[in-house]
């Protein structure tokens, strides 16, 4: 199946269908699992802040959410209503296993710029159940799209987002991330595509349904090598602490 990539590049010039600030996305941040195969708590590891002003570390899952805080929509290029103070993207986290842990890591960030907080009392019976919250969440408030990441994705960079939401808001089809050879989160579903996930279960992401999408020609697809680089073990913390050395 060929796929309709969309280089990075040319993500800026697509063909504008729709008005931007007509849309309204919700970026999600899923977190509930137990991490089994790190033998700690992977969420609350330390690890060097991108912070552009000063030199820190913090949790990964305090770095992933305060790199998406960013994406406001002066960032995006995006008209505001409100040209005094910029419109941040909402954000949501869904957390599970470990919420008594990261909940008050989060704190800090969240009285700074508020965002959302789930619990997941489902975790233990896999992804799918995280992802079917966030959809059911998001459709319930009427938000024309949801983007889902990873919270242990933890080479993604403000850009990589920003190429995946600019996609969204041009070609109005839903968008995912490419790399190593196939398609993956992070993610954006449109509206339309949320009842999808009420039908997952287990330990099933989005790929099905991301895939699904492709065949019927309503995805497209940005190259994002970065996106491959997740943790699942310390030796994987390690190994990628290594080379940002």
């Amino acid at each position: 199946m060929m796929l309709p990539l969309v280089p990075k590049s040319a993500a800026l010039t697509l063909a504008e269908q729709t008005p931007r600030s007509s849309k309204r996305l919700l970026i999600v941040v899923l977190a509930a699992g137990k991490s089994k195969r790190f033998e700690g708590v992977k969420l609350a590891q330390l690890i060097p802040s991108l912070s552009a002003t000063e030199t820190r570390e913090q949790a990964i899952i305090c770095t992933h959410v305060e790199l998406l805080q960013q994406l406001h929509c002066q960032d995006l290029d995006l008209e505001r209503q409100d040209t005094h103070s910029p419109q941040h993207t909402p954000l949501l986290v869904i957390l599970g296993a470990h919420q008594h842990i990261l909940q008050p890591l989060l704190a800090e960030l969240n009285s700074r710029q508020p965002f959302d907080i789930l619990i997941n009392p489902h975790w233990h019976t896999g992804l799918a159940s995280s992802v079917s919250l966030a959809a059911s969440y998001a459709k319930e408030q009427g938000f024309d799209a949801m983007l889902l990441t990873l919270a242990d994705q933890v080479a993604l960079s403000a850009d990589d987002y920003r190429q995946l939401i600019l996609t969204w808001h041009e070609t109005g089809k839903d968008v995912a991330a490419h790399y190593l050879d196939d398609l993956g989160v992070p993610a954006i579903f449109n509206a339309s595509t949320l009842p999808l996930f009420t039908h997952l279960s287990g330990d099933r992401g989005a790929k099905s349904i991301l895939k699904q999408q492709a065949q019927q020609g309503a995805l497209v697809a940005i190259t994002l090598p970065r996106a491959a680089i997740d943790i699942d073990t310390q030796a994987d913390l390690a190994s990628w602490l290594a080379l940002k050395e």
